[in-house]
């Protein structure tokens, strides 16, 4: 088996060997059917594969025999997987499914700086990702946790779309699960609606942060537009205490500066920001200039 195979279905056949760097499957951008491109298996998976990708991915090795898994099924069951979590993950439909290769980092030929470096940053962060979960299923060693970060600058730098484009990364790589929320006016008062009695949401809101408490990876957009009433900084003191306790992974943006933040619940949140995140000051141009015909932040 290779690190990068998936667990073979039990008393199935052996793994796909695999090339390095290779998962297994690939994101092919070519758009047929929607709004964006689709996964597909990687040509060594296919190349293996003996039940023509149709489920439950079975073959016969004979007309008495009983019907055994195709080598491709651990791939394709990962594949539909990380459909689902994308779909669930709360990204805007125009942006999901956006990777490393979205992100712009040069303008007219040249780099442009702070763009650049984010996207190292997040060249570094998806690689760590993929050792993490390559180590948990090879061994019975915890894997090592990954350190979120916590970006701050001025609006139109990236902060957003950075934010999407990792977790599209996360999730495409890892096959686990992450949740994009931003901290709007509505967020608040649907998560408000969800407490009341007479609501027909009633008894969701345990279930919805018990989501955003443990999902694996999650994005924290627009921090600092709350209005920091005392119930609402109670909802986001306990998630953020929750994420920092269980050293979940963790992405916050927000466009104030960050001395704002350590004026917030008398300095615990910036406390926990500090040891959970890397504290980033984003210093790029303003996005929207330069790539208005890309997409939109």
């Amino acid at each position: 088996m290779t690190s990068n195979s998936p667990e073979p279905h039990k008393n199935g056949p052996s793994p796909v060997e695999l090339p390095p760097g290779d998962l297994g499957y690939v994101y092919d951008p070519h758009v047929v059917v929607g709004s964006h491109g689709e996964i597909k298996v990687s040509p060594a998976v296919q190349h293996a594969c003996t039940c023509g990708g149709k489920p439950p991915y079975q073959v016969f090795e004979r007309p008495d025999a009983e019907p055994t898994w195709c080598r491709c099924r651990p791939y394709r069951v990962r594949i539909r997987q990380i459909e689902r979590f994308i779909a669930e993950s709360g990204i805007p439909d125009p942006f999901q499914y956006k990777f490393l290769d979205s992100f712009q980092d040069t303008h007219e030929g040249k780099l442009i700086q702070g763009a650049h470096l984010l996207k190292q940053h997040l060249s570094t962060l998806v690689e760590k990702a993929q050792n993490r979960e390559t180590t948990a299923r090879s061994t019975t060693d915890s894997a090592p946790q990954l350190r979120g970060y916590f970006f701050w600058g001025k609006p139109g730098v990236g902060e957003t779309f950075f934010s999407y484009i990792a977790l599209n990364e996360l999730m495409f790589r890892s096959a686990r699960p992450g949740r994009f929320i931003s901290l709007s006016k509505e967020f608040f008062q649907t998560l408000r609606f969800a407490f009341e009695e007479k609501s027909p949401m009633h008894g969701q809101s345990e279930m919805f942060l018990k989501t955003l408490y443990n999902v694996p990876f999650l994005v924290i957009d627009d921090f600092g537009v709350q209005r920091n009433t005392e119930w609402e900084m109670e909802m986001l003191y306990n998630l953020v205490d929750s994420r920092y306790a269980h050293r979940r992974f963790t992405i916050i943006t927000t466009n104030q500066n960050v001395d704002k933040t350590k004026e917030l619940a008398e300095g615990r949140l910036y406390s926990r920001f500090v040891e959970m995140c890397y504290i980033i000051h984003i210093q790029a141009p303003d996005y929207r200039e330069y790539s208005k015909k890309t997409y939109e932040i």
